[in-house]
């Protein structure tokens, strides 16, 4: 009992940029299974999360601004799973198609 207390008290540890990597590398899959537009928004809010921890980092040497520009371009990737995935849940529902692709140019 005391173990699951010390979890919920001591300081938020933020993950490593390594550990950030694995979690946007893992939600390339949940992406791919969304069968909801409501699944992949909640991706792109845990993709914002990850990103905002990471920015609070700070970037010492080359090999941590490697690690930033890597966990940028997974994001980035993402982002663009996350489109396509769109456009094809829409393209599901006659007639959603072309307003999804649509709304998105726009943003």
């Amino acid at each position: 009992m005391l173990a699951a207390a010390w979890k919920f008290l001591r300081p938020v540890e933020t993950p490593s940029r390594e550990e950030a990597l694995d979690t946007l590398y893992a939600l390339g899959r949940r992406i791919r299974a969304a069968g909801r537009e409501s699944e992949l928004e909640e991706i792109e809010r845990e993709i914002d999360q990850v990103l905002r921890t990471q920015r609070d980092q700070p970037v010492a040497d080359d090999k941590a601004e490697r690690a930033v520009t890597a966990v940028n371009v997974a994001a980035h990737r993402l982002e663009n799973l996350i489109h396509d995935r769109r456009i094809h849940l829409a393209s599901r529902q006659p007639g959603q198609a072309e307003s999804q692709i649509e709304g998105r140019a726009e943003s």
